[in-house]
This record gives C-alpha cells, structure tokens and sequence, in this order.
C-alpha cells in the first residue's frame, strides 16, 4: 500500500467513527429529552393527585390529624434528646454519617484510579469477597457559574 491508499483507508475509519460519534450522541440527545419528558409529565400528574387528596375533605381532615400528631411526636422526640446520654448518641451518629459519606466519596476516586491504572471492573478484598466497580454516570444542568 502506498500513501494514498493509507489516507483512504484513514478517512474512511475517520468517517466511520465520526458517524458512530454521531450517532451515539443524538442517542443521549433523544433520550435525555425522553426522560425530561417523563419527569415532567410525572411531576404533573403527581401534582394532580395530590391537588384531587388536598380537596377531598376526610382525606384533609385526616392530614391534618397526622400534621398535629407528627409535631406532638417532634417535640416529643426533641424532649427525650435532650437527655446527655442520647444527646452524645445523637450526634456520635451525625459524626458516622459524615465520615461514611465522606469515605464514600474518597473510595469512589480511589476506585476510579485502580479502574484505570488495571483495566479491572472487579477487585478482591482481603477477606475473599470479589466485588464489581460500578460506575454510576447522570446528566446534570451545567451551573451558570461555570
């Protein structure tokens, strides 16, 4: 094969991956705007449902029995934590909650790192059980900051 023929066979594979580029982005364009569409028309037809409870007047009646029930509760609850040794619970469980949300975080980037440096979607922790990484990929509203 001489030169010309490489540029041939070059564009081609060029024009093919820009087709499946294509492609694959009008998919997440479709789809994206599919499942717009469904949120919207859930957030509707919730918003329905729950204006047909709000006038139905036993159910009224009965929420805001629940209402008064729930702030009874509340003050109930924040009553009995002001004892100093559920107190020191409650906010030792505070603490465990931002630590595991921190270590989540921090394991997903390592998670990430192993991911790419080994090519591995599985690893095996010390104690024999393999688990599977998975990576968990959303689309988001770019902020108007950036």
């Amino acid at each position: 094969m001489d030169n010309d023929d490489l540029k041939v066979v070059d564009n081609a594979e060029v024009n093919a991956q820009t087709e499946d580029f294509l492609n694959l982005e009008s998919l997440v364009k479709t789809y994206a705007a599919k499942v717009a569409g469904l949120e919207k028309e859930m957030r509707d037809k919730s918003q329905m449902l729950t204006d047909a409870l709000e006038n139905d007047v036993v159910y009224h009646e009965q929420a805001e029995k629940v209402k008064e029930a729930n702030k009874l509760k509340s003050a109930t609850k924040q009553q009995i934590l002001k004892s100093p040794n559920l107190a020191e619970i409650s906010e030792r469980i505070k603490e465990i909650k931002f630590d595991l949300q921190e270590g989540k975080a921090i394991l997903s980037d390592y998670l990430q790192q192993y991911q790419k440096q080994t090519g591995a979607n599985q690893i095996e922790l010390d104690n024999g059980e393999i688990l599977e990484i998975v990576s968990v990929v959303k689309l988001v509203k770019k902020s108007s900051r950036s």
